[in-house]
């Protein structure tokens, strides 16, 4: 616990193109913070992020922060699953982070290890699973549920009471109309339109979303 009565910040474990969004997320909702970025990658230490020293991986986190809290910050849904997995299995604590920016029901849920971004929207008795994203000014209507590593992409709109299965993606800018249901490992194209239920595994786009 910091003097001020805060949480620590928790470590970011990622160091692409998404973990930078998470680590400005952060940064804004702990400014005095000197973040912890991991990363597996052979040449992670010594690596930096947005002029923030990568400190090592999977190993050091075991031996240098044992039962920390974690944000898995992979873009990568399957790969995000199993960072998820593992910090799960390891007694580590996945991190929820939602941008200062964004919109929050307070009668939302937001599941361990989820990230919410800039300017995104969660609306009331929605959802959001373990380790999903809800990326830059998406929004997530009122009693969606969104299942655990769900990504739902820049800018894309969920309606009431959609239901979307693990591991889906939900493309850039994409529209699901109320009620529709989208099974798990599914992948929606940018800019679709998704006007009727998807089984597992779907791949559509267009307008109407049709199979691809």
């Amino acid at each position: 616990m910091a003097e001020d009565g805060r949480m620590p910040p928790p470590a970011i474990f990622g160091a692409g193109g998404h973990a930078k969004v998470v680590l400005e997320s952060l940064l804004r909702a702990y400014p005095e913070a000197e973040p912890v970025l991991l990363d597996d990658a052979a040449d992670a230490p010594g690596r930096r992020l947005l002029g923030h020293a990568v400190s090592g991986g999977r190993d050091w986190l075991l031996a240098h922060r044992p039962g920390a809290r974690v944000i898995p910050a992979i873009g990568d849904n399957r790969a995000r699953a199993e960072l998820l997995a593992w910090l799960e299995e390891n007694g580590f604590m996945p991190a929820a982070l939602v941008d200062p920016t964004a919109v929050v029901s307070p009668s939302a849920r937001v599941g361990a290890g989820a990230y919410v971004a800039p300017n995104a929207t969660v609306n009331a008795e929605a959802e959001i699973g373990a380790g999903a994203i809800v990326n830059t000014a998406a929004s997530v209507d009122h009693d969606a549920v969104l299942g655990r590593t769900v990504h739902i992409g820049p800018g894309a709109r969920l309606c009431g009471g959609v239901v979307v299965g693990a591991r889906t993606l939900i493309g850039t800018g994409a529209c699901v109309i109320p009620g529709v249901r989208i099974g798990a490992d599914a992948v929606v194209g940018a800019g679709s339109v998704v006007v009727r239920d998807l089984a597992d595994g779907a791949r559509v786009a267009g307008n109407p979303a049709r199979p691809i």
